[in-house]
C-alpha cells in the first residue's frame, strides 16, 4: 500500500467507528421503528431470523476476511504487490463460493430452527434474510482487502450504504405489507399451511428484507469503486515486487490461516446459534409448564396482551414478546463492543506486520493501545448503562402501549450487562489481537470453554420459573469473562507484555464511577423538578423522564472527558495516534493534561 493512504491503528479504527456510528445510528432507528410499529412478539419474529441469519452468515465468512487481511497486511510489508493483487482474485472465488453454500444453510435449517424454538412465525423472515448471506460474503472478500492495506474507508462506506439500503427498504417494505394486511398470505404455498400470525409474521419478513438489499447496495458500491478508483499500488511497485506465486499456492496458504480462524468464529457462532436455541426453547417449556409462574412475574404483560390459559398459540406469543423484548436490551449492549471490534480490525494488519518483522515493541504497543482503548470506551458506557437502565429504555421503547409493559422487567438484564460491560467489549478486540499474532489456538479454546459454560448456564437459569429470560444474562456474562481472561494472558505471554493496570484500568474506571455518578444525580434531581413519568404512563417524547435521561447523558458526557484529564487517563501515545494528534498531545502535556 502507498505509504501515504496507510493508517494507523487508530486512525482506522476512528474511520471504522465514524461509519458505525452512522451504521448504529440507521439501526437503532429501524429497529425502534420496527418494535414500535409491530410490538415485541412482531420483533421476536424478526429476532428469530437474524439469529439464525447472523451466526450462519458468520460461519461461512469464518476466517477468510481476516486471513485475507493479515495475508495481505504481511505481503505489503514484504514488497510483495503481485501477490497481493493475485490473492484477492482468488480470495473472491472463494467468497463466492461460501456465500452460495451459507445462503443454502440458512434455507435447508430453516424449518426445523423454527420448529424447535416455537417460532413457525419467524420462517418468512429467515426466507427474506438468507439471500444477504451471499451478498455480505462477497462484499466482505473486499472489506478484508482493504483492510489489508490498511485503507479503512472502502469498507466504513459500504457499511453506510448497506446500513442506508436497510433502513430505507426495510421501512418501505414493511409499510407495505401492513397497509395491504398481508393478503397475499393464504397464496404463498407452504407457507400459508404453517404461518398463523399472517400480519406480524410478514411485516416482519418485510422488515428484514430491507436487510438483504442493503447487503447488495453494499456490495455494489465496493464493486463499483474496485474499478474506478486505486487501491494505492502503483506500476512501479508491481515492477519492484517479485514474481506471484501460483493461484493454488496462494489459495493453500489462505487456507492454511484461515481454517483455524474458521474453528474459532465456528465454535462462537454455533455457541451463538445453540445460545439463542436454548433460551427461546427453555423459555417456551417454561411457559407452557409453568404459566402460572410466568404471569404472576410479569402481571402488566398479561393484562396489556390479554394472554390466558387456553388462548391460540399462548406459547409462541408469549415466548415471542418476551424474548422480543429481551432482544431490544440486546441492541443496547451490543452498541459499545460494536465499536470495539473496530479496534480488533484495525489492529490486525498492524499487529500482522510487526509481527512479520518481529518487531516485539511495536505489538506490545499495539495490543496494549486495544485493551486501554477499549477500556476508555468501554467503562463510562457501562456505568452509564447501570445509572440510566431505566431511562434509556424507557426514552426508546416508553412511548409503545405494547411496549411499555415490559420495560421494569427488562431494566435489570440492561443494568446486568452494563455491570459485565468490560467483558462483552474486551472479547472479539482480543480474539482480533491473537489471531494476527498467530495464536489462533488461544481463541478456539477460549471460546470452546465459553460455549460449554454459556449453554450450561442458559439450561440452569433459563428454566427456573422464577427466571426464566432473566437468566439468559448469566451465561452470557461468564462465557465472555472466560474469553477475555484467557485471552489477555496469552497475549501477555507471547508479546511480552506487562499491562499498566493504573492506565488501562484503574484510571478509565474512576472516571467511569465519576460521569456514572453524574448521571444517576442529575436524572434524580431533575425528576424531583419534572412532572414524573412513570412506565406505566406511556410518556411523550418530551416526558420529564425522558427529558431528564437526555441531559443526564450530557452530564455524564461533560463529566467524563474533565475527568479523563483530571485524572491523566489519557495517555500522550493515545492523543498521537489521532489525526494532528502529536500537536495537540504537545498542547494537553504542556499543561500537564495527559499521561
Amino acid at each position: 500500500m502507498a505509504k501515504g493512504r496507510k493508517q494507523s491503528l487508530l486512525n482506522g479504527a476512528l474511520i471504522l467507528s465514524f461509519a458505525i456510528i452512522a451504521v448504529k445510528v440507521f439501526s437503532v432507528l429501524f429497529k425502534l421503528y420496527i418494535t414500535n410499529k409491530i410490538g415485541y412478539d412482531g420483533r421476536g419474529y424478526y429476532s428469530s431470523a437474524y439469529n439464525i441469519y447472523v451466526p450462519i452468515y458468520s460461519i461461512a465468512l469464518a476466517g477468510l476476511p481476516t486471513a485475507v487481511s493479515k495475508m495481505v497486511a504481511s505481503m505489503s510489508a514484504q514488497g510483495r504487490f503481485k501477490d497481493v493483487r493475485k490473492l484477492f482474485q482468488v480470495s473472491l472465488l472463494l467468497f463466492v463460493l461460501v456465500g452460495v453454500i451459507g445462503t443454502a444453510l440458512i434455507l435447508i435449517f430453516a424449518y426445523p430452527y423454527a420448529k424447535t424454538t416455537e417460532a413457525l412465525n419467524a420462517l418468512p423472515s429467515i426466507i427474506a434474510v438468507a439471500p444477504s448471506v451471499f451478498f455480505c460474503c462477497v462484499m466482505s472478500g473486499y472489506r478484508g482487502y482493504y483492510q489489508g492495506l490498511r485503507d479503512m474507508v472502502p469498507s466504513a462506506a459500504s457499511q453506510i450504504f448497506e446500513a442506508a439500503g436497510k433502513l430505507i427498504f426495510g421501512w418501505i417494505f414493511m409499510n407495505a405489507v401492513v397497509g395491504s394486511g398481508a393478503f397475499f398470505a393464504d397464496k404463498i404455498p407452504v407457507l400459508r399451511d404453517i404461518v398463523t400470525d399472517t400480519q406480524l409474521s410478514y411485516a416482519a419478513a418485510a422488515a428484514i428484507a430491507g436487510v438483504t438489499v442493503g447487503s447488495l447496495i453494499g456490495l455494489v458500491y465496493l464493486m463499483i469503486r474496485h474499478r474506478a478508483a486505486s487501491d494505492g499500488i502503483t506500476p512501479e511497485m508491481l515492477l519492484s515486487s517479485p514474481e506471484a506465486e501460483s493461484a493454488k499456492v496462494l489459495a493453500k496458504q489462505l487456507l492454511a490461516i484461515a481454517i483455524p480462524v474458521a474453528i474459532s468464529s465456528l465454535v462462537f457462532n454455533l455457541t451463538t446459534l445453540i445460545d439463542n436455541w436454548t433460551v427461546q426453547n427453555r423459555l417456551a417449556a417454561v411457559i407452557e409448564n409453568h404459566y402460572d409462574v410466568i404471569a404472576r412475574m410479569y402481571p402488566d404483560i398479561v393484562r396489556t396482551q390479554g394472554f390466558a390459559p387456553g388462548m391460540e398459540d399462548l406459547t409462541e406469543k408469549f415466548k415471542s414478546y418476551l424474548f422480543g423484548a429481551y432482544d431490544t436490551v440486546l441492541d443496547i449492549k451490543n452498541i459499545v463492543p460494536t465499536f470495539t471490534i473496530t479496534l480488533g480490525l484495525s489492529a490486525i494488519p498492524v499487529l500482522s506486520e510487526a509481527w512479520t518483522k518481529r518487531d516485539l515493541p511495536t505489538v506490545r504497543r499495539s495490543a496494549e493501545s486495544v485493551v486501554r482503548i477499549t477500556m476508555l470506551m468501554a467503562m463510562p458506557a457501562g456505568a452509564g448503562l447501570v445509572a440510566l437502565s431505566g431511562g434509556i429504555l424507557n426514552l426508546l421503547y416508553g412511548n409503545s402501549e405494547v411496549n411499555a409493559p415490559a420495560l421494569p422487567y427488562i431494566s435489570p438484564i440492561l443494568m446486568a450487562y452494563g455491570v459485565s460491560v468490560i467483558f462483552l467489549a474486551l472479547a472479539q478486540p482480543l480474539v482480533s489481537v491473537l489471531q494476527a499474532i498467530d495464536r489462533m489456538d488461544v481463541p478456539i479454546k477460549a471460546m470452546a470453554i465459553g460455549a460449554v459454560v454459556k449453554i450450561v448456564a442458559n439450561f440452569i437459569f433459563v428454566s427456573i420459573p422464577s427466571v426464566n429470560i432473566q437468566g439468559a444474562v448469566i451465561g452470557s456474562i461468564l462465557c465472555n469473562i472466560v474469553m477475555v481472561v484467557y485471552g489477555m494472558i496469552v497475549i501477555a505471554g507471547e508479546a511480552e507484555l506487562k499491562y499498566n493496570w493504573s492506565a488501562d484500568v484503574i484510571r478509565p474506571g474512576a472516571c467511569a464511577l465519576l460521569s456514572g455518578a453524574a448521571a444517576r444525580l442529575t436524572a434524580s434531581l431533575l425528576k424531583k423538578i419534572l412532572p414524573a413519568a412513570p412506565f406505566a404512563a406511556h410518556p411523550t417524547l418530551l416526558s420529564g423522564e425522558n427529558i431528564s435521561t437526555v441531559v443526564a447523558v450530557f452530564a455524564a458526557v461533560l463529566v467524563y472527558a474533565v475527568a479523563l484529564f483530571a485524572l491523566r487517563a489519557v495517555t500522550k501515545e493515545d492523543i498521537s495516534m489521532l489525526p494532528k494528534g502529536r500537536k495537540i498531545a504537545k498542547v494537553l502535556e504542556k499543561y500537564k493534561l495527559i499521561g
